[in-house]
């Protein structure tokens, strides 16, 4: 490592660099389009559609992250219209919140190290696999990640005045307004103080405890601004309870952690510890001027910190939790790569741009190695969407697992998300999902996700007509030879039905009259007595799926369940 200088970039290094800039760019917007979609990103999508409709979450629409993500994307998502892509759509939105990340991680690498290594930190931090490939997907943790690199930008590249923290503090405070994992966040900047504070003479910092305290004051001070307007917003809009429990409430099971899982954790944790404090021994020893290596240990050990905190307690581990860990470690971590790849280049006696762009082409072949970028992986929960579309008006309820629908209101009001399913099956929550799709008359369902009666009452009184999705009808007869009599069933759900073999509408009796044309039938028992020539299936389906040109007999794909799922 070494402090920054005025220079002059080479042009071999500023060339490739804008080549894997630009190329970085051009994956991106292939894979917008093109990679698998998680079923996140169409829950926070149908939040922003609540949104752009006037409904307010948690008061009309489920949620349980908290809402400013949702609130900035709904202007967009209104302007860009109903759209059975509109994940992708949306998803090219994401690109200046990537953008303006990979700008903190330059500037802040540009504050510590030469112009050179900060260029090749950005490239390297924005072509990181796990990081490019996740940060492909609509979600809250984009934004979320920028709000950390911007709180880490504002305390390292500048003298911490009492408006510098109490910005630090109101950047934090905005965070948890995105995501309250932000609390991963806090922890992880308290323990990166508490552990200069240790260790200062090591990294030549002079503990000034009047100055300390009046920082840590007005830093404070700033972390509760954006969280109190956006719980005020709520309380004045009636849904301040209903905030509580969404946001709050849910995300903590009752009797989810024993003393002994809690102790473990925290052995976890100290255990941790070791290998980050190792790496801070290693900047503790840089010859670098004391101020500068002590803002260039803070980023690590606040980055190194949030990783550890993250994998010793966060209930819930998912590859989104490390988006904020890659680029914040990438300050840090890839100019000592850069280092040892120049180390190398000289005694290869190779170009100096030689071994860095290739470490990056090594990135770029990983990334279209692990999701070819021009496979469509994103036809089937697109194809939902058009279904959706296609099938239902506005004013129809639905019901999904996650807001795949995206368009249309759920029947139910929870998402079926971990902490749901977990209530679920432990009976904080009841399993109203089946009186739900009654109250509602909700005639188009999907199929994934659900508790184990719902799951048997949508089986009984709906059928497959496309991938993941079922309208309202029931089987009356297998293929077959005829059976003598009238075909007894009940309705539970009052719509318009037909009845319809594979060489179409069928002919008898629908309640003691000659059925001709769909037929609206009220809940409770009925009767069809087919025509003595009929034979085959038999099935009563919902009238309005056939209008739109479904078939209960059509094939369709078979349901495989992904890690996406």
């Amino acid at each position: 490592m070494s402090a920054p200088s005025t220079e002059i970039l080479p042009r071999s290094d500023r060339w490739w660099a804008a080549v894997f800039f630009l190329t970085a760019l051009a994956l991106r917007v292939l894979y917008a389009w093109h990679f698998r979609i998680d079923s996140d990103e169409p829950q926070h999508l149908h939040v922003v559609w609540a949104w752009s409709r006037g409904l307010l979450p948690y008061r009309d629409v489920w949620d349980n992250h908290t809402p400013v993500f949702q609130a900035l994307c709904a202007p967009l998502f209104k302007a860009l219209g109903v759209h059975a892509d509109i994940v992708l759509r949306m998803r090219v939105a994401m690109l200046p919140i990537i953008a303006a990340t990979i700008w903190c991680v330059w500037k802040i690498a540009r504050s510590f190290f030469t112009a050179r290594t900060a260029l090749w930190t950005a490239v390297f931090a924005a072509l990181w696999p796990p990081y490019f490939l996740t940060s492909i997907e609509f979600r809250t943790d984009e934004l979320w990640t920028l709000i950390w690199l911007l709180t880490l930008t504002v305390l390292v590249t500048g003298r911490l005045s009492p408006a510098r923290l109490f910005g630090a503090g109101l950047l934090l405070g905005l965070a948890f307004s995105v995501s309250m994992k932000s609390s991963l966040f806090a922890a992880a900047l308290l323990f990166a103080f508490a552990a200069l504070l240790i260790f200062r003479r090591a990294f030549g910092l002079e503990a000034d405890w009047p100055r300390i305290s009046q920082g840590a004051g007005f830093a404070l001070a700033g972390v509760p601004v954006i969280p109190a307007l956006v719980v005020l917003f709520f309380v004045l809009h009636g849904a301040g309870p209903q905030m509580y429990d969404c946001v709050i409430q849910h995300n903590i099971l009752p009797g989810g952690r024993s003393l002994g899982s809690v102790v473990k954790s925290f052995l976890h944790w100290l255990l941790g510890l070791l290998p980050i404090a190792a790496g801070g021994a290693v900047i503790a020893r840089q010859p670098l001027p004391p101020a500068l290596r002590c803002r260039v240990a803070f980023i690590y050990l606040a980055a190194a910190l949030y990783y550890g905190t993250l994998l010793a307690f966060w209930p819930v581990l998912t590859a989104e939790d490390d988006l904020p860990f890659y680029p914040a470690i990438a300050i840090t971590a890839a100019p000592a790569l850069l280092w040892l790849l120049d180390f190398a280049g000289r005694k290869w006696r190779l170009p100096a741009v030689a071994l860095p762009a290739l470490f990056t082409a090594s990135c770029l072949v990983w990334i279209v190695r692990a999701q070819p970028p021009f496979a469509d992986a994103t036809v089937d929960r697109i194809g939902i969407i058009a279904d959706t579309l296609k099938l239902t008006e506005p004013d129809d309820w639905v019901m999904d697992a996650k807001g795949e629908m995206i368009y249309r209101q759920r029947a139910s009001r929870y998402v079926l998300e971990y902490f749901t399913n977990k209530r679920l099956r432990s009976g904080l929550l009841p399993d109203d999902i089946a009186a739900k799709l009654i109250e509602k008359r909700a005639p188009l369902v999907s199929t994934r996700r659900m508790p184990e009666q719902a799951r048997i009452f949508i089986r009984a009184n709906y059928v497959p007509i496309a991938y993941r999705l079922r309208v309202l009808g029931q089987v009356l007869r297998e293929a077959g030879p005829p059976v003598a009599g009238p075909l007894r069933f009940t309705i539970a759900v009052p719509a318009s039905y037909t009845l319809v073999t594979r060489a179409g509408v069928a002919a008898g009796l629908l309640d003691g009259t000659p059925f001709t044309s769909p037929r609206d039938l009220a809940a409770g028992p009925h009767e069809f007595l087919p025509d003595k020539k009929g034979e085959g299936q038999l099935v009563l389906i919902w009238a309005r799926a056939v209008e739109r040109g479904y078939s209960p007999f059509a094939e369709i794909k078979p349901d495989i369940t992904t890690p996406q799922d």
